[in-house]
């Protein structure tokens, strides 16, 4: 398939982040739609999967980025009220509470052509963390830090270092 060689850092065949269009959007349409049906597929499966082979917050960018686009993907978890889909975003919170914390997204993107962009998807992230982990997390048991983790992105960032919940250290 076209592109696929390329790593979601931009490494392999010479380019450089943002350097061109997601390579995607230049595959035929029957070749698109089925990587996306493909896609779909693997998300939904390995939300429902306890062990998965790629874990939850490593396919969410892989998603994000092949499609250029994270609302869907996050659209599908949210559909999915399993105790295993619940299960995984306490562990996704806790892989990525230090990058949104310090308002950073929690991957290198390669779809983004500008800061902007990348800010825009960190905040459709962080604000949908924000309305959908806190009763998904209390369901799954997870640990107190979590909960304020996610309770201080809803925070300004200035905010959240005064919130005597805030980490002791400063990530980044």
């Amino acid at each position: 398939m076209p592109g696929t060689a390329r790593s979601p850092s931009g490494e392999g065949h010479g380019q450089r982040p943002g350097a061109h269009p997601p390579l995607r959007q230049q595959w035929p349409a029957p070749q698109s739609a089925a990587v996306r049906e493909f896609l779909h597929a693997w998300w939904a499966h390995t939300l429902l999967t306890p062990d998965p082979a790629v874990p939850v917050h490593e396919l969410l960018p892989l998603c994000a980025e092949a499609s250029a686009a994270i609302g869907p993907w996050l659209a599908v978890w949210e559909d999915l009220r399993h105790p295993v889909a619940d299960r995984h975003l306490a562990d996704t919170v806790d892989e990525w509470e230090g990058d949104l914390l310090e308002d950073a997204l929690p991957w290198r993107s390669w779809f983004v052509r500008s800061e902007e962009e990348a800010e825009d998807v960190r905040t459709e992230l962080t604000a949908w963390l924000v309305r959908e982990a806190p009763a998904r997390l209390r369901a799954t048991g997870a640990c107190v830090e979590l909960h304020h983790s996610v309770r201080l992105l809803g925070l300004p960032h200035a905010d959240r270092w005064e919130d005597p919940h805030a980490p002791r250290h400063r990530y980044a």
